[in-house]
């Protein structure tokens, strides 16, 4: 249970960190490219071996195409999901990152046979309630950005698309690779692709003049990184760890993170809640209540 509640408040800075370059008018993929290179001194310093023995091992590991795959596609995807926030606003590219939950959850079901049950059901139902009401923007309350044409618009759905399989990587890391837990060496590999990647887009655009750097970035960066770097680590290990499987930790995470979010916009941006957000509350709390329905009857002595 820890290191679900460990994912979810990494989780829930992570999120809030979009909301902070939105508001101080900070370019997002420069920060991005530093904060892959946070996570991946993170993971280094967090591991009890040197970096050259954690690259000689994972060079020969089974999982090694996996880690690449995800982590040039996590830089892809995050990226993505900034020109979002930027487009939209951080409600919609928050809405579109967490309703992704639906792919690994259906995939727990459909392809991993966990048990299915109707309280799990109604869970993940209020979960995507939640997750649409929670950043609903009433009449007037829209985040004010440029309008969107043509393809353009198909971003969030990309968004919601391309974040479900990333998690869904991380998912068949658990069920295939670490059903027994060690995964440390695959999160670390994972951030050096997304790592190497970034550095390689922006050095281009530096070379070109499409980014100039600014200490706003790396600041940035930094500050995003080391929850991004405790949310992917917590979240492998909630998978490995906690009773229910992946059809509870992606609902739980992800509902508890937009909560969460919306809790430190609140007291740090003075942010508005609508009577949509407030009744998404009701339906996070109401997913955590259906998910968990068993053990809260347990220790009611209700069962």
């Amino acid at each position: 249970m820890i290191y679900l509640v460990l994912c979810i408040l990494c989780s829930s800075v992570l999120v809030f960190m979009f909301k902070v370059f939105d508001h101080f008018k900070i370019e997002a993929y420069p920060a991005i490219v530093f904060n892959y290179i946070t996570c991946v001194i993170c993971g280094f310093l967090n591991s009890p071996a040197s970096p050259v023995q954690v690259l000689t091992e994972s060079s020969h590991a089974n999982w090694l195409w996996l880690a690449v795959v995800l982590g040039i596609s996590f830089i892809h995807v995050f990226s993505l999901t900034g020109k979002t926030a930027l487009r939209f606003g951080v409600s919609t590219a928050s809405v579109a990152m967490k309703l992704g939950l639906v792919i690994p959850v259906a995939l727990a079901f459909f392809v991993y046979h966990e048990e299915v049950t109707w309280y799990k059901i109604a869970g993940i139902t209020c979960a995507i309630v939640a997750v649409v009401l929670s950043s609903y923007k009433e009449s007037g309350e829209e985040e004010h950005h440029a309008k969107v044409k043509g393809a353009a618009l198909l971003m969030p759905l990309l968004v919601f698309v391309t974040s479900g399989l990333c998690d869904s990587g991380a998912q068949l890391s658990t069920k295939v690779y670490f059903p027994n837990g060690g995964s440390d060496y695959f999160v670390l590999i994972v951030f050096l692709c997304a790592a190497l990647t970034g550095i390689c887009y922006m050095s281009y655009y530096i070379i070109t003049g499409s980014i100039k750097l600014r200490w706003q970035q790396v600041a940035g960066g930094i500050a995003l990184g080391i929850p991004n770097y405790g949310s992917l680590l917590f979240l492998m290990k909630a998978l490995d760890k906690v009773e229910g499987g992946s059809s509870v930790v992606f609902p739980v995470t992800n509902i508890a993170t937009v909560g969460g979010a919306t809790l430190l916009s609140v007291i740090f941006f003075k942010e508005h809640l609508n009577k949509y957000n407030r009744l998404g509350l009701v339906f996070a709390c109401l997913c955590i209540v259906f998910i968990y329905l068993l053990k809260i009857k347990a220790l009611l002595n209700l069962g």
